[in-house]
């Protein structure tokens, strides 16, 4: 049975890592895992909204899904490589994050600092904390990114 985890463990590795490098090289396929990554972040998003509102999720979730969050900003610093703004498929990437990347190199570290801000207090069980940090995050990295580098829904 050890043998198996461990297969898994290393199979899920090889398939991620493949992943990764797919998206660097500007592969086939690489707008899908821009999607998919931004999907997990607003579904993560959308979960801690809900534990903190109250809606629904327990409270002891929310250090999971924060921390999910911080992994997934790390994630997106490797989602659009440099010349990749052509990649196959729909996207709604625009070409400003290519033509300026120091702007765009900026809102993504912003990305990473609110994220790991918040994993620190959902991890601490400061619930009043995470419900301002996440208003942080969503300003300072998300809004901040999605204004200047991301065509509006049509």
């Amino acid at each position: 049975m050890q043998f198996s985890k461990k297969l898994v463990i290393a199979t899920c590795a090889a398939i991620l890592a493949g992943m990764v490098v797919g998206t660097a090289e500007a592969g086939k396929g690489g707008s899908k895992y821009r999607q998919a990554l931004m999907k997990a972040v607003g579904g993560h998003m959308g979960a801690m909204k809900s534990i903190l509102k109250g809606e629904g999720g327990k409270k002891e979730s929310l250090a999971g899904h924060a921390a999910a969050m911080a992994g997934l900003a790390r994630a997106s610093m490797t989602a659009f490589p440099k010349d990749s703004s052509k990649m196959e498929g729909p996207t709604r990437a625009l070409d400003a994050i290519w033509e300026k990347p120091g702007d765009f190199a900026k809102v993504s570290k912003a990305f990473i600092v609110e994220a790991d801000k918040l994993a620190a207090l959902a991890k601490k069980g400061d619930m009043k904390g995470a419900a301002k940090q996440i208003g942080a995050l969503g300003k300072n990295a998300c809004g901040a990114c999605h204004k200047p580098f991301r065509e509006k829904k049509k």
